[in-house]
């Protein structure tokens, strides 16, 4: 089950929300064997965020988690799909994004 987690110093209006939903449900297939029918997703908006020392934004932070591995470049690529996507949509000034793989999983 791969999870997403979205966290954003801006709003996050629920039109842009279906919108990162629908974007990130078909994106996750840049990852072997992850799929939108496991996918889970949590946005949160108006988070009190700083980078650098201050609160200059929107800031973003995209942390997301996969049971297994994947291979570099399609970690790169969904990576930098992401990124981009959040700086678009929330017309953020700052994106991080972080994947952890791990098989340490429970369900």
């Amino acid at each position: 089950m791969p999870f997403i987690d979205v966290k954003a110093s801006c709003p996050i209006t629920p039109e842009q929300e279906a919108g990162l939903k629908t974007q990130l449900g078909q994106a996750i297939a840049m990852l072997p064997g992850k799929t939108e029918e496991s996918l889970m997703l949590r946005f949160t908006g108006q988070c009190r965020m700083w980078h650098a020392g201050a609160q200059n934004g929107p800031i973003v932070m995209v942390e997301a988690a996969i049971y297994g591995s994947a291979p570099s470049q399609a970690v790169q690529s969904f990576g930098s799909f992401t990124v981009k996507l959040l700086k678009e949509t929330l017309d953020a000034r700052t994106v991080y994004f972080n994947l952890r793989q791990s098989t340490d999983w429970a369900w």
